[in-house]
């Protein structure tokens, strides 16, 4: 559960005067991607308990508590997702499309590494990110962003071109190049809420 801390970490770093600044994802100013980052925490966890997806609405949470709530969430994520079971077993999202376990916990991956990415930016942390992260997330978003998802709402919405950088970075800053392939690659996948459902990587 190596997103949540990565998550929590970043958020902790924040200050109270920071929370008004905008963000990566246009809907959201730094405490709205708080809200909403925790929510998504406590969702995956919730779907891999109960096997339906929850609603995206994201309740306030007061950014002392949030570091403890994303923590409590991994917890509760990982008893969740814990059994082998619950990760070969196919879940039908609202959407239509069926995932996997595996899959889904791939989707978590990135939504949360990449939330944590858009916070990171806007609160200047870009390298308090872990970047053993990053390339794994950007391979989950290559997975998972298929071709008739580009573009779907308008040019560059819900997810923009792919991105070209293929670089491998593993370590230190070396990785920062690779986090902003990640934004590219998903462009505006943060915010476009016409194209995204209840669960995944809604920003």
């Amino acid at each position: 559960m190596d997103s949540y801390e990565n998550a929590a970490v970043i958020v902790s770093g924040i200050d109270a005067d920071e929370l008004g600044h905008s963000t990566p994802c246009p809907k959201y100013d730094v405490a709205g991607l708080i809200d909403h980052l925790v929510e998504a925490g406590h969702r995956a966890a919730a779907l891999g308990r109960a096997g339906t997806p929850t609603g995206d609405e994201s309740p306030h949470v007061e950014l002392s508590d949030a570091p403890r709530q994303l923590r409590s969430a991994a917890e509760q994520a990982a008893q969740a997702w814990g059994d082998d079971s619950s990760l070969s077993l196919t879940y039908t999202m609202p959407w239509g499309e069926e995932y996997t376990g595996t899959a889904l916990v791939d989707m978590y991956l990135v939504e949360l590494s990449t939330h944590a990415w858009d916070l990171a930016r806007a609160t200047g942390q870009i390298e308090e990110l872990d970047p053993s992260l990053a390339l794994p997330t950007l391979e989950g978003a290559r997975a998972m962003i298929k071709p008739h998802f580009r573009n779907m709402v308008e040019p560059g919405a819900p997810f923009g071109r792919r991105s070209t950088q293929l670089a491998v970075l593993t370590t230190g800053s070396a990785s920062l190049p690779l986090w902003d392939a990640i934004h590219g690659e998903r462009s505006s996948l943060s915010g476009q809420r016409g194209a995204e459902p209840s669960i995944v990587m809604a920003s």
